[in-house]
């Protein structure tokens, strides 16, 4: 295992949230970054194996999912302009080819080489092994850069923002769906919850940190969004048991992450400001 500091602001100054794996979350005190303290110095090697494990799972997900991504990709109609789409974790690329069929121009990268393979040789993808700072995309001519279930595994989640941002057009955006800290589930589940793990998951967003995240790699956060409520535990090896009265509480809780931003899944928006504007401070 290696130590590590903030990957946002830099500071070795953060508050013990969780100890767990081996290792522990922390809180940056200065820009609310929360991090893996503790990361294993084959980080690379851990995921290739998690994700190649499960490859048969994510290329499976074109023939259950279509029509839910086309309706997640509807929401970037208003942002086509050069009609380029890139994916950050594009896995076997089941959600590209929604975004091609649609009529997008896609690319993608992922640091699993079973999963690029995949969706090359059975896609005819254009993605590349590695990461969006590897893949060297053309500066501003991309209209979408997409992440799902991604930047909470990435090592420097403020590198690979602002690496979006260079590629973005001027009026393109960022969106991410990842791990809300803040949720209902984390608070019920804590550990019991399988996303609360920093063997595999490094950095875990917050709305308020999103915000810090956006304005570090000079975008305009334009909202943020959470869903969903677990109360069963899901973790490996977990022996808890939900009391009676929580089970009851999961319908209520579900329906009010859609006003106060506890959902257990954070979305959120950024867009890169027109030249000559300059990044507004995220509110």
């Amino acid at each position: 295992m290696i130590e590590v500091n903030c990957d946002v602001c830099g500071s070795d100054e953060a508050e013990l949230l969780l100890a767990l794996q081996g290792s522990e979350y922390r809180r940056c005190i200065h820009c609310g970054s929360i991090f893996a303290k503790w990361i294993p110095d084959d980080y690379e090697t851990v995921n290739e194996t998690a994700f190649a494990a499960d490859l048969s799972f994510s290329a499976s997900k074109l023939r259950r999912a279509n029509s839910a991504y086309q309706r997640k990709l509807h929401r970037f109609d208003a942002y086509r302009k050069t009609n380029r789409f890139v994916e950050i974790g594009c896995s076997a690329g089941s959600l590209l080819v929604s975004a091609r069929n649609m009529g997008w121009q896609v690319q993608g990268v992922d640091i699993c080489e079973a999963s690029t393979d995949f969706a090359r040789t059975q896609h005819s993808l254009d993605v590349h092994t590695g990461t969006i700072e590897t893949a060297g995309y053309e500066a501003e001519s991309v209209d979408v850069v997409f992440s799902n279930a991604t930047l909470e595994h990435v090592r420097h989640p403020l590198s690979t923002v602002q690496e979006s941002a260079r590629i973005l057009r001027p009026g393109g955006v960022f969106y991410a769906d990842t791990v809300n800290w803040d949720s209902y589930t984390r608070e019920i589940l804590g550990a019991n919850w399988a996303l609360i793990s920093p063997i595999h998951h490094l950095h875990l967003f917050t709305p308020a940190n999103v915000l810090s995240l956006c304005a570090a790699a000079g975008l305009n956060h334009l909202k943020t969004w959470t869903t969903g409520a677990r109360v069963e535990a899901n973790a490996q090896g977990s022996n808890f048991h939900t009391p009676w009265y929580l089970k009851l509480c999961k319908g209520p809780l579900s329906m009010m992450t859609r006003f106060n931003n506890k959902g257990d899944s954070i979305e959120f928006l950024a867009l890169k400001p027109l030249h000559g504007e300059a990044a507004a401070l995220s509110s």
